[in-house]
């Protein structure tokens, strides 16, 4: 078996939305309930449980959290609807199931102890669900309604394009802007009072912008790619100066002109050898993340079969930029290794065996968390690749 290389139709998109559409309420309900244990309920009633609700104040840490995760809720939901629905029953809909689902969940965390119900949850979760319904729209307007020079075919396909809003995310998640001159020097703090060059962080920023910009020449045409990776450039670099709580680092900077240097080597390769390498350097990326600081104990600590153990716990803006960053390295190497032609069976057993095998030496390595969560995820992005297929078409 081999994973698709079409590009979808919108209409294709709505069997795979609809299955995309349980896993990430399964995924909402478990990140949400975890560890699963509940106080008694009693004769507590519905209204009573309602009236219990209060607005509450919320980090900031909680209000991406909640709002990212929601976002892919509300565009499968609104990918999913039939076709014959109108775009603002579609919308309505959308955002109503989110709202439902949110209220329950917070119903729920009544009577869990290590829980904190909120309506300001709730409020958060639509918006993120309204956010991800309105980024369908807008997807499936392009090439339609609304055209962008430039765009090849018309409308991405949808995975280079998740490459590159995986990146995005990862780099610039809180997404908060700051208008506070202390937090822009801050930022850029360790530029010039304590620059260094480490060298495993040099090669990870490199190899990103490096499977980055490759997903942009296949988003945009060949005259409109490196302006478009440009611009991507730019409003990554400035959003680490202008975000809360960002730094802009020597490590990233240096890694983007290296990765401009081997790009323009890359270019004149053939496209599956091309990508055969930069799976190549991301496996590598994955190893050395994974393994550093490449100290060991004499002693095993214990491995978690319990999915997102160490996400779940401790503190949540950290986790998430971690968890961020594994999603955009795990879907962007399936996607890699799938454009070179290796298949999907193939692929998803040997990025799995990889992390596997990462996460047993952890066990050894201090710090570090062994749990299933990696080798879980490496699945979950195979077969997102498999459902949404490579993006690979003919160019002229």
């Amino acid at each position: 078996m081999r994973i698709p290389v079409n590009r979808r139709d919108g209409g294709a998109f709505r069997p795979v939305a609809r299955w995309l559409v349980l896993a990430t309420v399964l995924l909402i309900l478990y990140g949400s309930l975890y560890p699963f244990r509940f106080s008694a309920l009693g004769d507590t009633g519905f209204w009573e449980l309602l009236r219990s609700l209060s607005f509450q104040r919320s980090s900031r840490s909680d209000i991406v959290a909640n709002l990212l995760l929601y976002v892919p809720l509300g565009l499968c939901l609104m990918l999913g609807w039939p076709a014959g629905w109108r775009r603002l029953t579609s919308f309505g809909w959308a955002v109503g199931a989110s709202l439902a689902l949110s209220l329950t969940i917070e119903l729920l965390q009544v009577h869990a102890p290590a829980r904190v119900s909120s309506l300001d949850d709730v409020l958060l979760n639509c918006a993120g669900a309204a956010a991800g319904a309105l980024l369908a729209l807008l997807y499936m307007a392009l090439g339609r309604s609304i055209r962008i020079r430039g765009i090849a075919g018309g409308r991405p396909a949808p995975a280079p394009l998740g490459v590159v809003l995986l990146w995005l995310v990862f780099r610039l998640a809180p997404f908060i802007p700051s208008f506070n001159w202390t937090q822009y020097k801050a930022a850029l703090h360790p530029l010039w009072q304590n620059p260094q060059f480490i060298m495993t962080d040099t090669f990870r920023y490199a190899v990103g912008w490096l499977v980055a910009g490759y997903a942009v020449r296949q988003v945009w045409r060949r005259e409109f790619a490196l302006p478009a990776l440009a611009a991507l450039v730019a409003v990554a670099v400035l959003g680490r100066i202008a975000v809360v709580g960002k730094t802009l680092l020597a490590a990233e900077l240096i890694g983007i002109g290296v990765a401009a240097a081997a790009g323009a080597l890359l270019a004149m390769t053939a496209d599956r050898r091309r990508s055969a390498i930069l799976a190549a350097l991301l496996a590598a990326v994955v190893v050395v993340e994974g393994l550093k600081p490449f100290a060991f104990s004499a002693v095993a600590h214990d491995f978690s079969w319990i999915p997102f153990t160490s996400s779940l716990s401790g503190g949540l803006e950290v986790n998430y930029a971690i968890l961020l960053e594994k999603c955009f390295w795990y879907f962007s190497l399936v996607w890699l290794l799938a454009r070179a032609g290796l298949g999907a069976t193939a692929a998803t057993l040997g990025i799995t065996v990889l992390l596997a095998a990462i996460e047993f030496v952890q066990l050894w390595v201090p710090g570090r968390s062994a749990e299933i969560t990696d080798p879980l995820l490496a699945i979950v992005a195979a077969v997102l690749v498999a459902l949404l297929g490579t993006g690979i078409y003919s160019r002229r």
